[in-house]
Formats: structure tokens, C-alpha cells, sequence
């Protein structure tokens, strides 16, 4: 279990699909990074990186990497592209971890947005923190 105060950290990163499963992962992402295990979990954007790699602008790939390559990195991907987790490899930082939503949950995941349940979230979420606690406990 993980350690309040610990210096140990563990990224999170999430998909930026605006499908079901990807809002589902990102509000369970959000909860375990700003709640859940908010001293050891820190949540990463992906989204200034994609324009980065794009225009080659070379302090944000530089320096923002940074923090990034620092700790472990949990990739959560609503859905079967994994993008998230493809990102990540080709900024080349390998998650130490990958979540895939839409294994986690059961039934039709092309609902509407505004129908994703407490159940799911929790779901996704006891799942993000399991990875967050395992990867704490490797070193």
C-alpha cells in the first residue's frame, strides 16, 4: 500500500478520446491522481506534447519530458487503439503500466457521454489504483 508523504511518484496519463470509455477513464484517472492517491500519483497531459512533436519545438520536448521520464507512468486508454499508451512510446517513454477501459467495463460503451455511472468510474478507478499501489511496491 502506498505511503502518505512518499516520495515516490507515480505518473497518469490518460486518453484525450471524446468517446464514451475515454471520458470514463479520464474522470477515474482524475479521481486516483487529485483523491484517491493524490500524495504518490501526479496526473500528465498529453495534449501540449502532440502540438510539440507537430511544430518540433524543442524546450517543451526538452524540458517537458522531464517530469515525465522521472517516474513510472501509468497509460489509461478508453478503447482498443491504446493511444495513450502509443503516445507515451513515441515520446519514448515506456508505461510502466496500461489500463484499458473498455476491458474493465461491461455492456454497450457507445452510450452517451452524460450516462457513465458512479459503478463505472469506480470501476476503472479500482483498477488505475491497483496499478499506482503495484508500481509503488516494485522499487
Amino acid at each position: 500500500m502506498f505511503v502518505i508523504g512518499s516520495k515516490k511518484k507515480v505518473n497518469i496519463t490518460a486518453c484525450g478520446g471524446l468517446n464514451y470509455v475515454g471520458v470514463l477513464g479520464r474522470r477515474a484517472a482524475i479521481e486516483v491522481g487529485e483523491g484517491s492517491r493524490e500524495n504518490v500519483a501526479e496526473i500528465v497531459s498529453l495534449g501540449g506534447f502532440g502540438k510539440a512533436f507537430m511544430y518540433n519545438d524543442t524546450p517543451i520536448l526538452k524540458d517537458g519530458l522531464k517530469p515525465i521520464k522521472k517516474h513510472k507512468t501509468i497509460a489509461v486508454d478508453g478503447c482498443t487503439y491504446g493511444c495513450a499508451t502509443e503516445m507515451l512510446k513515441f515520446m519514448g517513454v515506456k508505461p510502466a503500466a496500461s489500463v484499458q477501459v473498455i476491458s474493465i467495463i461491461e455492456g454497450d460503451t457507445s452510450r452517451r457521454i452524460s450516462n457513465i455511472t458512479r459503478e463505472q468510474i469506480e470501476k476503472v478507478k479500482a483498477k488505475i489504483e491497483e496499478e499506482v499501489d503495484r508500481l509503488l511496491e516494485e522499487d
